[in-house]
């Protein structure tokens, strides 16, 4: 069973799913993102994590969350288990789209978080925030952000070359897409 909280004196959403706690992230969280992005097998499977994960990016990316989130572009939720980060998952506009995004901490790895993450996160784009259409992408070597965002009803549009901060070069990618027309006619995840 899936909940959505409003906190009104926070102005936030918190996404609930049988396991897991979404929940807008705070200044306080920047030393487990540190962490967990730090990672060198989470950096590189994401296009704007720079490694080695310099300090004080983690404190200016979540102090910067409340400002797009208040502005309604970004929805980015810290990705809680049992109490603790495990992950983060949002909604960002990007131009004329919104794109979901999502990394889980690598001693996480397969135990199905991130399907659960992402498919809550599909539900809120189209039945709470109504929008239109979610784009996805995910770098070709990377066959569990495949197997997430299938699970999650999107389908491949095309590839391409997407950068990657960590690596320092573009790196092959697929393309994908959801529209509130297919989610409506039943794929859901």
């Amino acid at each position: 069973m899936s909940t959505v909280l409003k906190t009104e004196a926070l102005k936030t959403e918190v996404l609930k799913t049988d396991r897991l706690t979404l929940r807008p992230f705070s200044v306080a969280d920047a030393p487990a993102v540190q962490a967990l992005c730090g990672n060198w097998n989470v950096a590189r499977m994401l296009s704007v994590v720079p490694h080695p994960y310099p300090d004080g990016l983690a404190e200016d990316w979540t102090a910067g969350l409340a400002a797009a989130r208040e502005r309604g572009d970004d929805h980015v939720y810290a990705i809680e288990h049992t109490g603790e980060i495990v992950g983060a998952a949002g909604i960002e506009k990007r131009g004329d789209a919104h794109e979901l995004g999502y990394w889980i901490a690598e001693g996480w790895w397969g135990h199905g978080l991130a399907s659960e993450a992402a498919a809550r996160l599909v539900r809120h784009a189209f039945e709470d925030l109504r929008l239109r259409r979610l784009t996805s992408s995910y770098f070709d070597e990377n066959p569990a952000s495949s197997r997430v965002l299938e699970k999650c009803g999107f389908r491949v549009t095309g590839r391409d070359e997407l950068k990657c901060v960590a690596r320092g070069h573009p790196v092959p990618a697929t393309l994908l897409e959801l529209t509130a027309a297919a989610y409506d006619a039943g794929d859901r995840p």
